[in-house]
């Protein structure tokens, strides 16, 4: 496959890794499993222009932190796509999914005491994006309506991103639910990783996400590494924080 018709899917801080991966016989499969699927008549979610959306947004030099899911949204609203290509990200029909209402409800409670009056519930998770969250599927597209259907062809490329971009980097990340969890094994050591349910099961269930301290965890852990911290929730207008107010 030829490097120069993906490069621009990719910010430039991804060109010296992501060629290598694209021009790669492990790439070419899943390029043609796609392409047979589509020629099959089978819908593809997110759109093929949104697939490797998360690697545009978020440099890989900035990264903070990965947050890892398992599938794109594999529902439409109205005859349009929900998976906007970024983790849980609702951009293009501007309404939370329950995956993601549970994402918030869990880190306002939290990180914000319960109460986050003056923060965004935005369906569009770009701000977490520019701050450095890695909001990635491991599967970066599956057929409508069947959830998880190309966790297996996508995993080689997990394997890469996990291994060879983020690895040894100390960039801890967080998986979400069972099926991105047996990526973990590919996590290089000495990395914080952590595993927790996800979002969904919580609304499943008719309950609340547990997100089991990690936020405040991560929080800690880059303000050590890098002298940063993440805004989780979306401040109404922005917000300077000093010192000895930062939500960890």
């Amino acid at each position: 496959m030829h490097w120069i018709k993906f490069k621009d899917y990719f910010h430039p801080s991804w060109h010296p890794k992501m060629q290598k991966w694209v021009e790669s016989e492990a790439c070419d499969k899943i390029y043609e499993f796609l392409k047979n699927e589509s020629k099959r008549g089978k819908k593809i979610t997110p759109l093929s222009s949104l697939t490797y959306r998360a690697f545009l947004e978020t440099p890989l030099n900035e990264i903070k932190v990965c947050i890892a899911g398992f599938s794109p949204y594999h529902t439409a609203k109205n005859g349009v796509l929900i998976a906007d290509g970024l983790l849980m990200g609702c951009s293009i029909t501007g309404k939370c999914q329950p995956s993601l209402e549970q994402f918030y409800k869990g880190i306002e409670k939290e990180v914000y005491n319960g109460l986050a009056l003056d923060r965004h519930k935005n369906p569009d998770v770009l701000y977490l994006a520019k701050q450095g969250v890695f909001m990635f599927n491991t599967s970066l597209t599956t057929e409508l309506n069947k959830p998880g259907s190309h966790l297996d062809i996508w995993e080689p490329f997990t394997k890469y991103v996990i291994e060879e971009c983020l690895g040894y980097t100390g960039i801890p990340i967080v998986f979400l639910g069972k099926e991105a969890a047996k990526c973990q094994k590919y996590v290089t050591p000495f990395t914080h990783s952590f595993v927790l349910k996800h979002p969904a099961s919580a609304s499943y269930a008719s309950g609340e996400w547990d997100c089991e301290g990690v936020f405040r965890k991560i929080n800690k852990i880059i303000k050590e590494n890098n002298n940063y911290v993440i805004d989780w929730l979306e401040p109404m207008e922005e917000k300077v924080y000093q010192n000895d107010d930062i939500p960890f």
